[in-house]
């Protein structure tokens, strides 16, 4: 009688050794060194999950739903079931024998609601503004043209249509191959690179989405077309920018220096480096982040006249010389950390030990978690305080907003 309670008590204990330390969004783990062939799945638990995502999105009968890399069809066929005879499902692949294979099968099938289309490898070739939800699985992976591809799915959506991306790399990203080799080969995509570039091509965040899906070890990840806005050029949820007087307050306390600094910053953020450094000139290091970075190599532009040295993290780590820093700073990149923990352990190291960490971020309106806060481009002051403290690091005071839902917060070693 004593195996079931030694069972419930292994189980708990392999729960709590997956739960990330400080709150912090959960890293993926390692590659295998030879990948596992899939388990072979369950029908019905695919076509309920299909029905629950086309539910979430507002889809059912009479809607139009685009199936991109549509494969055999496996798919449409729930999809043609969901919106019925007076609905439509596109069934999209760029290969013109899988176009005439679902041509052939929806045929078989009765299913006039399917129409196979002929995509491209940039473009879904859809009608503009006439689809309520596209839906991609196990394909953005091989998107080696990602910018084009998801501009021609924003304009083939209805203003307020959403796109649903299921695909393999929760956290950040650890295949760093050119794209253009993803196309041919499986390397997964991480998540966070599928949410910078799908709000860097006009799409807004709505959620993430993994209860609806019945397979584990996937993301599921939820964007839509907003209202109102004309093209998919940019970022429809930009951060606000930052107020002129909020530089005083990032510099030394007078009569002091700072020797050497480090920043960790993109967009408004990054636009502080320049009169930063004028009014404090130092040596200073560029931190890039892996949670933003789509390749090795790729770095957000300095400001003109600004020459730095710049690193990419690896799993968090920064891996900074012995150096030693008199200040970091966070501007508008904390709530990216999906490695928070190993970062903020290699700065601390670094720090002096009267060492200042300053954080500017966007305020979340409540505590969420950080997998969210990344996503949303946002978090809660609070949420960073507690993270701070358990990671070493003492607050030290709280600066006036550097605007309209934003933060300053300071700590020390």
């Amino acid at each position: 009688m004593f195996r079931p309670i030694a069972r419930l008590i292994l189980c708990l204990f392999l729960s709590l050794a997956t739960v990330t330390p400080l709150g912090f969004a959960q890293p993926s783990a390692p590659p295998a060194a030879k990948a596992k062939p899939r388990a072979k799945e369950d029908s019905q638990q695919r076509d309920k999950s299909l029905q629950k995502l086309a539910e979430l999105c507002g889809a059912g009968a009479g809607s139009v739903i685009a199936d991109i890399g549509a494969g055999a069809g496996r798919d449409s066929w729930t999809f043609a079931q969901i919106v019925g005879p007076s609905g439509k499902v596109y069934s999209v692949e760029i290969e013109k024998n899988k176009v005439d294979t679902i041509a052939k099968e929806a045929a078989n099938r009765k299913l006039t609601q399917v129409e196979p289309v002929l995509g491209k490898t940039d473009d879904p070739c859809l009608p503009a503004a006439s689809v309520d939800m596209a839906f991609m699985h196990l394909v953005y992976h091989h998107v080696t043209q990602p910018n084009e591809m998801l501009q021609g799915i924003w304009r083939a959506l209805k203003p307020g249509g959403r796109l649903v991306i299921v695909d393999q790399r929760l956290g950040t990203l650890m295949d760093w191959v050119p794209r253009e080799d993803r196309g041919p080969k499986h390397f997964w995509i991480a998540e966070t690179t599928v949410v910078r570039e799908a709000r860097e091509n006009g799409y807004a965040f709505v959620q993430y989405a993994e209860d609806r899906w019945h397979a584990n070890n996937v993301f599921v990840l939820v964007f839509q077309r907003p209202e109102g806005l004309e093209s998919p050029s940019r970022d429809p949820d930009t951060m606000p920018t930052i107020s002129a007087e909020t530089l005083p307050q990032l510099l030394p306390p007078a009569g002091q220096t700072f020797g050497r600094v480090a920043f960790v910053a993109l967009g408004e953020g990054r636009k502080l480096i320049d009169p930063f450094l004028k009014a404090n000139p130092c040596q200073s290091i560029d931190i890039v982040l892996e949670e933003w970075a789509t390749q090795k190599d790729e770095r957000p532009a300095l400001p003109t006249g600004v020459e730095m040295p710049s690193v990419l993290t690896d799993r968090g780590d920064p891996k900074l010389g012995p150096d030693p820093l008199d200040a970091v700073y966070f501007l508008d990149t904390y709530h990216l950390l999906f490695h928070g923990p190993v970062l903020l352990s290699k700065l601390r190291e670094r720090l002096k030990d009267s060492g200042q960490v300053y954080i500017v971020d966007r305020q979340a309106p409540a505590a969420i978690p950080h997998r969210e806060a990344s996503h949303r481009r946002m978090i809660a002051a609070e949420t960073v305080k507690q993270q701070m403290n358990e990671a070493g690091f003492t607050f030290l005071r709280e600066g006036a907003a550097p605007a309209e839902c934003r933060f300053l917060l300071i700590f020390q070693k």
